[in-house]
């Protein structure tokens, strides 16, 4: 077989594999058998349980869970009667809150102690304060005690006695986790007489920033220890050969692709892409030179991310005439939106078949004749229809087959023939890149001995609604537990703290990060004789994991250097930090915005018609906007909902589109709470223009739509 000059070798792992020493899973765990911790996870665990905040890096597989386990009992254990620990464990992502919680319970309820848990999924319906009152130790999702701390229901951090942090690389900028250590340093230095809990990090990688030198990134480390507070670094040291024989580090490939030599489906996209662009740059004078730019990439990152900032420029374009800005507005809604799903099938075509790019294309225009389809929709799909046969010609050609699935297939292929057992993670860099690998693994009969399962994130794209928490389990689930589940793949949401069984192969598919990410990654190779494949045809990809590789060097020199400074150094460096932060946050730090009390239109952001008034909008539980009144009932229409399902107190039935002839643009949803049919909008579907000025500004998100809103009642609902 062709192996690209891949070098195969082999070493022997011992077997054992546990996270303890002691065979027994912990749901088998009893006060009389407990978990034999291992040296290495006793000399992590160390400072800490000497009372030191301390960050424990270790990498994944090694049982950093478990050592936060020997931590969190130590801590509870050591207060004189009368007098009670709380400790919270914060988890970024819902699948891992879920997995830790699960852990956490299994492990202390037998002790006695009392465990519980709130995620965003459940918070709406269990009281935090009383939850954090009446256990001893919770997991959290971060945002959770954000929320709370700013509403005042939790008056500070100093109602914990000890904070654990997962994954406490992400403990920067306006992430919750340092929002919340924001809190605890403006306690420390605000002269507080509370006690301050004791803070705890775990990470497989501090990580470097953009450090290039040692001493950047020992500077870059320091400021890591400044924001959590850590005087210490706990790593293996003492006991690394016992780490070494437990955890097996993968062996890294790079496999360069060739691209394909000609691309007659990427030519014919561009075309019509630049008919689009020549089209859009003529429907109005002042408009068009949003379209004279130079150098840009169909097919890019780049393209999508310039295409979007036009198309919001577009839709708060004003002219004194309302009806032609309504017919310039939505030419220019159709235009842009249309590039951008040209650009979105360049980029499928590039890492998966052209005839799922070419499927992606056609479903989309089946979507557009099923809308408002006016005289441009109607133009615009006759171009498409008119080099449909040639581009269908061209993506069934077995000459056009893409040369990224032919190694990727022979990499699967190898793998599996040298061991039938193997466990495969695919990472890839998209949800559309998911779905379309999945289908050529599914229609290759070569690879029918895969059996794939897909693994994406909760939130909602432009393209599509993320996986519920519930079937992101059961992937998982049959995953760690079903032999037949053998291939997963996945966006980003695996590399980061989800307990994925022991695979012992990871593809990167186009797929590359930071050093942090590189580390996560390649952790998730845990079996022995496990390999990391990272396959593209970018020679810039691979030089950036080469990069990655040496910074991670970097930051284990800079780790073992700050390790033997003096302690006093040390302290004195992240105070000195600490306070030069603090500053620079007070001296940032503005005034909320006083809520606008004037009444706004919302218009839509397709045509520009009238949705309704800002003085018709109501809240509901803080985070849901719904419109009082019968008029605006006259301005949707509904068309059942595609996937209609419950969330929190609410019954998801329908969509609700804007009622304008040949519009048809997406407003929201039509739902059931509680007894009552209401409308809820989405604001990134309007313009809110200001009726006074006339001003039209856009806004993604209701938090950044400052507003003095008013609380829903039903009474106000019209019959």
């Amino acid at each position: 077989m062709d192996t690209s000059n891949i070098e195969f070798f082999y070493q022997e792992v011992p077997e054992d594999q546990n996270l303890s020493q002691t065979p027994c899973p912990p749901s088998e765990m009893t006060q009389h058998n407990p978990l034999k911790p291992r040296e290495y996870q006793l000399e992590l665990a160390l400072p800490a349980q000497q009372g030191k905040n301390t960050i424990i890096c270790a990498p994944t597989g090694c049982g950093k869970t478990f050592v936060s386990l020997l931590i969190c009992e130590h801590h509870l254990k050591k207060f004189p009667q009368g007098q009670k620990g709380k400790v919270v464990f914060f988890a970024n992502h819902v699948p891992v809150y879920e997995q830790q919680k699960s852990v956490f319970s299994r492990y202390f309820e037998r002790l006695g102690y009392r465990v519980a848990g709130i995620s965003g999924a459940t918070a709406e319906n269990i009281p935090v304060q009383q939850t954090i009152e009446n256990n001893d130790i919770i997991i959290l999702t971060p945002q959770i005690l954000v929320n709370n701390l700013k509403y005042g229901t939790i008056p500070s951090v100093s109602v914990f006695t000890m904070m654990i942090f997962d994954e406490c690389h992400n403990t920067n900028k306006h992430h919750p986790y340092n929002v919340i250590m924001f809190n605890y340093l403006d306690q420390k230095f605000g002269g507080s007489s509370e006690p301050l809990p004791q803070v705890i990090g775990l990470t497989a990688s501090v990580g470097v920033g953009d450090a290039t030198t040692t001493d950047e990134a020992m500077a870059y480390i320091c400021r890591l220890c400044a924001a959590l507070d850590a005087t210490v670094i706990a790593t293996v040291r003492e006991n690394l050969k016992e780490l070494e024989r437990v955890v097996h580090k993968p062996q890294k490939f790079f496999r360069k692709v060739e691209s394909r030599t000609s691309n007659k489906f990427k030519l014919i996209i561009s075309q019509l892409m630049k008919e689009t662009e020549f089209l859009a740059k003529n429907i109005s004078e002042e408009l068009g030179n949003l379209f004279e730019i130079q150098n840009r990439e169909f097919g890019t990152q780049k393209y999508e991310q310039w295409i979007v900032d036009v198309h919001k420029k577009c839709s708060v374009f004003r002219m004194e005439d309302k009806e032609e800005e309504s017919r310039i507005c939505t030419a220019l809604f159709l235009y842009t939106s249309h590039l951008r799903k040209y650009n979105d099938a360049l980029i499928i075509s590039e890492d998966a078949q052209m005839k799922d790019a070419l499927n992606y294309l056609k479903d989309f225009f089946k979507n557009v004749r099923a809308a408002g389809f006016d005289e441009i929709e109607q133009d615009l799909s006759w171009r498409f229809e008119e080099k449909l046969k040639e581009l269908e010609s061209i993506s069934t050609d077995p000459s056009n087959k893409n040369p990224k699935l032919r190694d990727l297939y022979l990499i699967l292929q190898e793998e599996y023939h040298l061991n039938p057992e193997t466990k495969t993670i695919l990472f890839v860099k998209t949800r559309a890149l998911v779905d379309a690998l999945k289908k050529w693994i599914e229609e290759n009969s070569a690879l029918s001995f895969l059996k794939p399962g897909i693994l994406t994130g909760r939130g909602k794209t432009s393209q599509a609604t993320g996986m519920t928490l519930p079937a992101q389990k059961c992937v998982l689930d049959a995953f760690r537990n079903n032999g037949d589940s053998n291939i997963l793949i996945a966006t980003s949401v695996a590399d980061e703290g989800i307990d994925i069984a022991q695979c012992n192969l990871v593809i990167l598919y186009e797929y590359v990060g930071n050093v942090i990410k590189m580390i996560q990654t390649r952790g998730r190779g845990r079996a022995r004789d496990s390999k990391c494949f990272l396959l593209t045809s970018y020679a810039d990809v691979i030089e950036k994991e080469h990069m990655n590789i040496y910074k991670e060097k970097m930051m284990n020199e800079s780790i073992s250097r700050l390790q033997k400074w003096d302690e006093a150094k040390f302290e004195k460096t992240v105070h000195d930090i600490q306070i030069e932060e603090k500053s620079i946050r007070d001296s940032q730090q503005k005034p909320k915005p006083a809520p606008d009390k004037k009444n706004k239109k919302l218009l839509c952001g397709k045509c520009k018609v009238l949705a309704c008034y800002t003085d018709d909008i109501r809240v509901i539980e803080e985070s849901h906007y719904t419109v009082v009144g019968c008029a605006f009932k006259e301005r949707f229409v509904s068309k059942p909902h595609p996937k209609p399902k419950k969330f929190g107190g609410f019954e998801k039935k329908a969509k609700i589109l804007c009622a304008r002839h040949n519009c048809g643009h997406d407003w929201g949803i039509h739902v059931k709470y509680k007894t009552l049919e209401i409308p809820v909008i989405k604001i990134e579907s309007f313009v809110v223009e200001d009726i006074a000025t006339g001003d039209q500004t856009r806004y993604s998100k209701w938090k950044d739509f400052h507003f003095e809103w008013i609380q829903f009642a039903a009474t106000e609902t019209p019959k």
